[in-house]
């Protein structure tokens, strides 16, 4: 065989080869389907957090409104515990039952809010050593470095509420190969002072203790 008939039979297949369609697009799904799954779940991934976020934000305005007011339906003991089931049922409106943290603490002030309970500074290290004195500010017998008291507290105290989510990644075994946690969280912070309603307020605790 010559080599003109050899290129004449190659030129012969390459022409084939291009006229050739069938399996490009079966070829071309397969290179861009895993792009537009990713896309679709990234933007429900989204979506969903934006959602909790959104159900987060309004359980924490209608919880400080039920504070500063000190209005709870009958049958509830204090604020706190319709402030934690509330905020729990709207996040659980919204798909999520686990990994909600809410904490509540009260002080006096604004200012006075993160502040460490004071102490004698005996040896002079800028830091509270077990055996030195200290005010016991919240009463719970232990020195603490911030002197919030727990719980959304009375009239015309000051509450710091922080609620925090722990919301699991519908997409986690994707997730997981590029990050070793499986969940986000999301997390809201407000600090309001309570109207004169009429109830008993918190007061810090004068207590001295030295041991």
């Amino acid at each position: 065989m010559g080599i003109w008939k050899m290129r004449q039979i190659l030129k012969k297949i390459r022409t084939n080869l291009k006229r050739n369609q069938i399996g490009a697009v079966a070829l071309e799904y397969a290179l861009l389907a895993p792009l537009f799954v990713a896309f679709t779940y990234g933007s429900l991934e989204i979506g969903r957090i934006l959602m909790v976020y959104s159900a987060l934000e309004g359980a924490v305005t209608e919880s400080t409104r039920i504070s500063i007011t000190g209005n709870i339906p009958a049958g509830y003991t204090t604020v706190e515990d319709y402030i934690k089931e509330y905020v729990e049922n709207s996040i659980r409106d919204v798909g999520v039952s686990t990994g909600v943290t809410i904490s509540m603490k009260v002080y006096d002030s604004f200012s006075s809010i993160g502040d460490e309970e004071p102490y004698t500074d005996t040896n002079g290290n800028l830091t509270y050593d077990i055996g030195e004195c200290y005010t016991d500010i919240n009463s719970n017998a232990g020195w603490d470095a911030d002197m919030g008291s727990s719980g959304a507290g009375g009239e015309e105290n000051v509450m710091v509420m922080d609620i925090s989510v722990d919301l699991p990644y519908m997409m986690h075994g994707v997730i997981s190969a590029f990050s070793q946690s499986e969940t986000i969280n999301l997390s809201t912070t407000t600090a309001v002072r309570n109207e004169p309603y009429g109830g008993v307020a918190w007061e810090p605790s004068s207590n001295v203790i030295c041991s």
